[in-house]
């Protein structure tokens, strides 16, 4: 079971895509279709997200709460109104919060002097010398083969942004996917109340016309109309992309609890330790709590990620 989760987290982290010249095949073949094929997939991710973003909101805001609200005065209190401008705020932090993690992943780009020794005054015994960037790095900073960049405290590369997550925009990254858990879950009560207006009940006797095959067949025989099933296929695709980002969520701070990155996790190294709130500072700032409900990008995070506190332990 372990090994399994491994292996899902390298596929979905990143974390074990590497494109090794050794393996078999014509000589630096495979390697650069593999990373073609990753650059295609980076390309495909952030589209993903752009659409996925645009429709979600239209479809919440001008399909859903119409359909739900369509006379204000029947709820003055929490009005039309009030929800769709909630949710402009949540599709703004999440997309805002999307843009942050790619536009800010340059600063996690660690660069030094190609002629720098392996070992001088200037660095320290525990760097170490990448050969394909020909330098020095610090501790937890690692090369991406797909960005062709040192990271600092590199986690993985994240194709749906299709840059890595590093020491400087790992912030953004949880709290885009946070926002993606708030938005998708919100956006699925809409879709929930706007199908049980206009179609059957989720808590009814026919809760089964939402199972997808059964929904696909009655419109294929001409029983429900093709609009209601793309509403039915959207809920789907709503939660599952909101499953996904629970995933994100949460994985990334049981990673901030351990003081790990996710290379560390896989490769079974616990070797930098701090307390589980001075990591929230290093990662979201010291006003880490404000920064979920009224993101501060301009706010700098504790720490440089060159320098780290650490202790030659290992776990697992």
């Amino acid at each position: 079971m372990m090994n399994f989760f491994v292996k899902f987290l390298e596929f979905t982290q990143g974390v074990g895509l590497t494109l090794d010249n050794n393996q078999e095949g014509p000589p630096n073949h495979r390697p650069v279709l593999a990373k073609n094929l990753l650059v295609l997939l980076n390309y495909a991710g952030m589209c993903y997200v752009i659409v996925f973003t645009s429709l979600l909101h239209w479809v919440a805001s001008s399909v859903c709460l119409p359909g739900i609200f369509h006379n204000e005065l029947q709820d003055p209190e929490f009005s039309f109104f009030y929800h769709h401008l909630f949710f402009w705020y949540l599709t703004i932090n999440a997309f805002g919060q999307w843009l942050c993690t790619i536009l800010t992943s340059i600063k996690s780009v660690y660069s030094t002097a190609s002629d720098l020794p392996m070992f001088n005054d200037s660095t320290h015994q525990d760097w170490v010398k990448c050969t394909k960037c020909d330098q020095n790095v610090p501790p937890r900073a690692r090369h991406c083969n797909i960005c062709e960049r040192c990271i600092l405290k590199r986690d993985h590369h994240c194709l749906f942004t299709g840059c890595c997550v590093g020491f400087h925009n790992q912030r953004h990254f949880i709290l885009w996917s946070f926002y993606g858990i708030v938005g998708t879950t919100v956006a699925l009560y809409y879709l929930e109340k706007y199908l049980t207006i206009h179609y059957v009940s989720f808590l009814g006797t026919e809760f089964f016309k939402y199972f997808l095959p059964y929904a696909l067949v009655i419109t294929i025989i001409g029983k429900s109309s093709f609009y209601t099933f793309l509403a039915i296929f959207w809920f789907y695709l709503t939660l599952s992309t909101g499953l996904f980002c629970v995933y994100i969520f949460f994985w990334q701070m049981n990673l901030i609890r351990n003081g790990q990155t996710s290379y560390e996790f896989v490769k079974g190294q616990k070797i930098y330790q701090s307390s589980f709130w001075d990591q929230m500072r290093s990662v979201f700032g010291p006003y880490w709590v404000i920064q979920f409900l009224f993101p501060l990008p301009w706010v700098k995070q504790e720490g440089d990620g060159v320098t780290w506190n650490y202790h030659n332990t290992k776990f697992m």
